[in-house]
């Protein structure tokens, strides 16, 4: 089940992308895809970090993100082993895990929505390359590539690529 709508960037090559709900899922597609383009086209959000930009199609994507169970999740993430508990990006897909979208994760101490946005931040900052990173001291914004699903390290959670330290 694909969730599709028009828009296009401008500027650099866009990544493009397809949204998906895994079917099942109490989850209206057409809302997951506006969190996910909100998300994308934020500007705290990897454009203004890398100057990448984001354009939702409905083939030909580079990227997939898609909303699935947790036993989904194990299947499209392999050989990582996220034990039915983390999201990932596999090659093609960034695979959001519908427990953490439901409820969040426990280190992440902010609202839901702030989580959400950071799981498709993280995620797709996955897909562009940039790996793990650490807590670079304690008490301040923890970068959008530590694994704040797991641990603060003693960071404060951050959704936003561009309220981190630089990548």
């Amino acid at each position: 089940m694909l969730a599709t709508s028009a828009g296009a960037s401008t500027g650099p090559a866009p990544l493009r992308y397809s949204v998906a709900v895994e079917e099942g899922l109490d989850v209206d597609p057409a809302e997951f895809a506006k969190i996910v383009d909100q998300t994308l086209a934020h500007d705290r959000g990897w454009r203004s970090v890398g100057d990448h930009e984001f354009e939702r199609v409905a083939s030909g994507e580079e990227i997939r993100i898609l909303l699935a169970t947790p036993d989904t999740v194990d299947q499209l993430c392999a050989p990582l082993d996220t034990k039915g508990d983390v999201s990932c990006r596999n090659e093609d897909r960034v695979v959001i895990n519908a427990k953490r979208w439901f409820f969040g994760a426990e280190p992440f101490q902010r609202p839901l929505r702030e989580y959400r946005q950071y799981v498709i931040n993280h995620e797709t900052g996955h897909a562009f390359g940039y790996p793990h990173q650490s807590c670079p001291q304690p008490g301040t914004p923890a970068p959008v590539m530590l694994q704040q699903t797991l641990t603060m390290e003693g960071c404060s959670p951050n959704p936003w690529p561009a309220d981190g330290p630089p990548h």
